[in-house]
């Protein structure tokens, strides 16, 4: 089906310099999306890319009408990023993916009965039964990468199993609440979007997925995780202090697994 005005699903996918995976991800992304029968549209935003990114989306806006551009001239981070791309978004459910597709757009089929059940948060999770990991990353970053999750868990949402796959779908409201207080900039934005949702009473569902490591990431291990501690740390105080001025009396519900 094409765009249309009534969108049902956004895609929103950050880039910075991915001028070697963007083409391969916005052809896994229409290849999937041609075949789905409610109306559709697709963002791709800019963090500040320095090599032909922008020049490579250019070209395929000429030939796919359902895609638009964000284009931020500096490098703001991937959760500014992100947050632009979901709130610009129009869909009634927001998804955004990694540019280096290491979840598949067809992972989205698993996606759809909790749409019908009206669940408004939903995430991939690597961690689970019926996950499969094709390809792992390095052992140094993978457990890196589980340090990272069972911090989260201990200082954030005990119950999310997997934080950082980067295949997360939101309702239009749920997008609202939660990334319109959303203030991490970079690495942990992740963390920060699923504690919102827990705080403001969103069910989270976490739905296994088919992952495979991509080799070009741009992590740097130790300065990253570094960040991403500091970036923890500033969640907690951010909600301690009153900062994302939560609504009052809001109904608390769970993290589902599947």
């Amino acid at each position: 089906m094409k765009p249309e005005k009534n969108i049902f699903l956004s895609v929103v996918i950050p880039v910075y310099n991915e001028q070697d995976r963007i083409e391969p991800a916005l052809q896994d992304t229409f290849s999937y999306l041609a075949g789905l029968r409610e109306p559709w549209e697709v963002w791709v935003v800019n963090d500040g890319s320095q090599d032909r990114t922008v020049e490579i989306v250019k070209a395929w806006m000429k030939r796919q009408p359902g895609l638009q551009l964000i284009d931020m001239p500096i490098n703001r981070g991937k959760g500014v990023a992100v947050r632009e791309g979901m709130l610009h978004a129009r869909g009634r459910y927001r998804l955004f993916r990694d540019a280096d597709i290491s979840t598949k757009m067809r992972e989205l089929d698993r996606f759809r009965p909790y749409w019908e059940r009206g669940v408004e948060v939903l995430v991939g999770c690597r961690k689970m039964p019926g996950a499969h990991v094709v390809r792992h990353q390095p052992f140094f970053r993978e457990m890196m990468g589980k340090g990272f999750t069972w911090l989260c868990r201990f200082l954030l949402v005990w119950d999310i199993l997997d934080y950082t796959c980067g295949f997360k779908c939101f309702s239009e409201k749920a997008t609202r609440d939660i990334f319109s207080r959303q203030k991490i900039r970079r690495w942990a934005y992740d963390a920060e979007i699923l504690f919102l949702a827990q705080k403001m009473g969103y069910h989270i569902a976490q739905i296994p997925v088919t992952w495979a490591d991509d080799s070009g990431t741009k992590v740097r291990i130790w300065l990253d995780a570094l960040r991403s501690f500091v970036e923890i740390l500033r969640i907690r105080f951010n909600s301690a202090y009153g900062l994302y001025h939560f609504p009052r009396n809001q109904k608390r519900e769970g993290v589902g697994v599947g």
